[in-house]
C-alpha cells in the first residue's frame, strides 16, 4: 500500500500519525492538536476507517465520548510513513522560518517571495481546514499585496477570504470577498481566479433557488476559462449550467450539458471533480424519470471512495435511496441513508441531513409507517429551512402532500401541495411547479 492512500482528504496523514503519537483520542483533543475544522476531521475519521486503519470506541462517562485508535494494520502503516511524514513537515517549517526571516529583514526585493509564500500557506492551511490561520494568511497577503499593488495577488487573497466565510457560513460576507476577487483578476487578467469566484458566488445563489443570477454567473466562469484557456473551468461552468437547467425542467439541454462535461473531466483526469457530476447527472436523471439515475448515483459513489470524497459519497448514498424505495428496495434504502445522515451529522452539512431526512421520509411513507413518515417530514422541512434552502423547502412539502394524498387527507394534500408549488414557481422551477399541478387535478 502507498502513500496517496492517505493524502486526500487533507489532513488524513496529520490525523493517522497523531494517534501513533499519542495513542487513542477523542475529537476535542485532535481538534485542539491540529486546529483542523471539524468536518475536515470527520473526513479523515471516514477514510481511515474505510482503509481498517482506525477504530473507533465509545467511553463511559458523561458526556460519553468517541474515541478514535489505530489498529495494527494503522500502526504498521503509521511506522512506515514516519520518515516521510517528517520530510514533508520539516519542508512546511522551512516555509514559515523562511517567512520569518524575511518579515524581519523587510526589504523590499523580498516581497515577491513573501507573498509567494504567503500564497502558499494560505493554500495549505484552508486545505486542512484551519479557517483562522488560513485566515491570518490571507490577511496579510492582502495587505502586503494591497501595498506593492499587486493585483493578482490581492485577489487571490480575496478569493481565500471568500472562500473561508462561505466555510464558516457567512455567505453574504463571502460573496462581497468574492466579488472583490473577481474585479481585481478581471483586471489582472487573472482569468482562472476570476472563473474560481464567479463559479463560487453562482454554486452560493444556485443553492439559494436564485436560478437566474446563478446562471449568468456560470456562463460568465465560461467566459473567463476561455480567456485563460482553461478546459478544467470550462467544464466546471457546464455542471453548473447543467444543475440549474436540471431543477428549472429543461431535462434535454441540462443532460447534454452533463455529459459534455464529464467527457472532459474523464479527458482531463479531474478525479476530484467527477464524483459530484456523476452524482449531479443521477439527479438530474431522477428529476427527468430516467431509469438510468441510480447507475450514475452509484457511480458517484465508487468515485467519491476512490478520491475520499466522503460528503460526495453521501449526497450519492442519500439520493439513490430515492430510486431505490421507488423500486420497494427498502433495506438497501435504509442502509444508504443511515450511512449518508451519519456523515452529513459529522460533517455539520444540513443541505445533505436535509435530503436523507426527506427521504428517509418518504421511506416510511411507502411502508405506510405514517406517524413516522410525520416526524421525519418535520425534521427535513426544519432542516432545510436552516439552511435556506428553498427547493428542498418545497419538495418536503410536495412529497408530503403526495403521502397525505395516498391517505385520502384531501384538504391537508391540496394545502401542501399549493404550497409547493407557489415556492417552486418563485424560484423557477416550472417543471416542478407542473408536477403540482398534476397532482392537484387529481384531487379535485
Amino acid at each position: 500500500m502507498t502513500f496517496d492512500v492517505v493524502q486526500k482528504p487533507v489532513g488524513t496523514l496529520d490525523f493517522l500519525l497523531l494517534l501513533r503519537r499519542r495513542g487513542p483520542q477523542n475529537m476535542t483533543a485532535v481538534l485542539t492538536e491540529t486546529g483542523v475544522a471539524r468536518d475536515t476531521f470527520y473526513e479523515a475519521v471516514e477514510r481511515l476507517k474505510a482503509l481498517g486503519f482506525v477504530y473507533e470506541e465509545e467511553r463511559a462517562g458523561f458526556p460519553q465520548r468517541k474515541f478514535y485508535g489505530l489498529t495494527r494494520a494503522g500502526e504498521t502503516f503509521a511506522d512506515r510513513l514516519g520518515p516521510a511524514a517528517e520530510f514533508l513537515a520539516t519542508t512546511a517549517i522551512s516555509l514559515e522560518t523562511e517567512l520569518s526571516r524575511l518579515d524581519q529583514a523587510n526589504e523590499a526585493s523580498s516581497t515577491p517571495r513573501r507573498l509567494e509564500i504567503l500564497d502558499v500557506i494560505g493554500a495549505r492551511e484552508f486545505a486542512l481546514g484551519r479557517w483562522q490561520s488560513a485566515e491570518v494568511a490571507g490577511r496579510r497577503l492582502v495587505d502586503l499585496a494591497a501595498s506593492t499593488n499587486d493585483t493578482v495577488r490581492l485577489a487571490r487573497g480575496r478569493l481565500l477570504l471568500g472562500k473561508i466565510l462561505q466555510k464558516r457560513d457567512l455567505h453574504d460576507e463571502g460573496i462581497r470577498e468574492l466579488e472583490e476577487a473577481r474585479r481585481l483578476a478581471e483586471s489582472g487578467a487573472a482569468w482562472e481566479v476570476a472563473a474560481e469566484a464567479d463559479y463560487l458566488v453562482g454554486s452560493d445563489l444556485e443553492r439559494r433557488g436564485r436560478w437566474p443570477e446563478s446562471l449568468v454567473r456560470f456562463a460568465s466562469v465560461a467566459t473567463y476559462a476561455a480567456r485563460g484557456e482553461s478546459p478544467l473551468w470550462a467544464a466546471r461552468s457546464r455542471l453548473g449550467r447543467a444543475r440549474v437547467l436540471s431543477r428549472q425542467g429543461q431535462h434535454s439541454d441540462a443532460l447534454f450539458l452533463f455529459m459534455e462535461g464529464i467527457s472532459e473531466f474523464q479527458r482531463l483526469r479531474a478525479e476530484d471533480d467527477l464524483p459530484r457530476a456523476y452524482a449531479s447527472l443521477g439527479s438530474a436523471a431522477y428529476l427527468a424519470n430516467r431509469p438510468d439515475a441510480l447507475e450514475w448515483w452509484e457511480k458517484a459513489v465508487d468515485a467519491a471512495r476512490k478520491s475520499a470524497d466522503v460528503r460526495t459519497e453521501a449526497y450519492a448514498l442519500a439520493s439513490a435511496a430515492a430510486q431505490l424505495i421507488d423500486r420497494k428496495d427498502f433495506r438497501r434504502a435504509e442502509a444508504h441513508l443511515s450511512r449518508a445522515r451519519d456523515v452529513f451529522i459529522s460533517l455539520d452539512e444540513k443541505t445533505g441531513l436535509g435530503t436523507a431526512e426527506l427521504n428517509f421520509a418518504n421511506l416510511s411513507a411507502a411502508q405506510g409507517r405514517w406517524a413516522e413518515a410525520e416526524n421525519r417530514f418535520d425534521e427535513a422541512a426544519r432542516v432545510a429551512h436552516e439552511a435556506g434552502n428553498r427547493f428542498q423547502e418545497a419538495s418536503v412539502l410536495f412529497n408530503r402532500g403526495q403521502m397525505m394524498k395516498r391517505r385520502d387527507r384531501r384538504g391537508e394534500a391540496r394545502g401542501l401541495l399549493g404550497q409547493a408549488k407557489r415556492i417552486f414557481e418563485e424560484i423557477g422551477a416550472a417543471a416542478r411547479a407542473a408536477r403540482c399541478d398534476e397532482e392537484l387535478r387529481d384531487l379535485t
